[in-house]
């Protein structure tokens, strides 16, 4: 069995969650932007359990890996296998350019 990660987050993937849901708020409203971020929320907490899923990007940063979540979003993450930690860099929504904020972040 493999063992579980620790989720951490960068400061500003935090605020990004927060934008998130005010995006989809503003245009869909409250309870469809709680479902959405619940939804983003659920597809970064199997990442402790499956940390290794996602598109490696390396030609963004070395071992970056990218996971398409919820129809429309962006994880933008690292694994270290040392730390068992998961360390999120950015969540993208709506076509934002989430690579520029990884090279922003990292």
């Amino acid at each position: 069995m493999m063992p579980t990660y620790r989720l951490e987050y960068h400061s500003d993937a935090v605020q990004d969650l927060v934008d998130i849901h005010n995006l989809i708020e503003d245009y869909a409203g409250r309870a469809i932007a709680n479902r959405k971020l619940a939804e983003i929320e659920a597809a970064t907490y199997r990442l402790e359990d499956l940390p290794k899923i996602g598109s490696i990007r390396n030609d963004f940063a070395p071992s970056l890996r990218a996971l398409p979540i919820a129809g429309k979003g962006v994880i933008c993450f690292t694994v270290d296998d040392e730390t068992l930690t998961v360390f999120i860099i950015c969540i993208s929504y709506a076509g934002s350019d989430w690579a520029s904020r990884v090279k922003e972040r990292l």
